[in-house]
């Protein structure tokens, strides 16, 4: 009798350790993919404005807003993984302007085997990655978008453009640096 009960808790005991690692392997293979948490549907977008302050920006207006659409699930695949738009209103003395309108976020394929592709930028920040994206002007140069997915479920983007200290320079290739922190909301950010 004892033998019976011997061999079942022998089971039971083998049994918990594979269960246990079956749970762990679930757990990390589920904390990997935890930034789909950010992917937005037809019917949402990362909205946002532009840092405020001068030394947060340079080359953007302090009206510039962003869009951003984003499917998380491809930011470590060779597709783009969203696409961003900016909006800046027309002034009494410049027109509307779009310097960006839907413009791929596209992969640095290189940077996959380089230690830069997991830059960290500080507490806050659950994921960062790296893109190319190039303005709606087809004669300015492209830029690099920074991507921080945040803790509080917003989303950080900076555009950095080394462009030339020449002050002659057309305005496609004039330096660029701006910090957009965006927020998920319904609809298109209205515009």
């Amino acid at each position: 009798m004892h033998t019976g009960r011997a061999r079942k808790i022998g089971k039971r005991a083998r049994r918990r350790p594979l269960f246990a690692q079956i749970l762990a392997a679930g757990s990390v293979l589920a904390g990997c993919n935890d930034v789909a948490r950010f992917s937005t549907d037809a019917q949402h977008a990362y909205c946002g404005a532009i840092t405020l302050g001068s030394p947060f920006r340079e080359g953007l207006s302090p009206r510039v807003q962003m869009r951003l659409t984003l499917d998380a699930n491809r930011l470590d695949g060779d597709d783009a993984p969203g696409r961003i738009w900016t909006f800046e209103a027309a002034t009494q003395t410049r027109p509307e302007r779009r310097l960006f309108d839907g413009a791929e976020l596209r992969p640095i394929r290189p940077l996959a085997h380089d230690p830069l592709s997991h830059f960290e930028m500080g507490d806050g920040r659950e994921r960062n990655t790296l893109f190319a994206v190039s303005p709606s002007e087809p004669l300015a140069e492209a830029m690099l978008a920074f991507l921080s997915l945040r803790s509080d479920g917003g989303v950080e983007v900076r555009l950095v453009r080394a462009g030339s200290e020449d002050p002659e320079a057309d305005e496609g290739r004039r330096p660029i640096f701006g910090m957009f922190s965006l927020v998920r909301r319904e609809g298109q950010c209205g515009f």
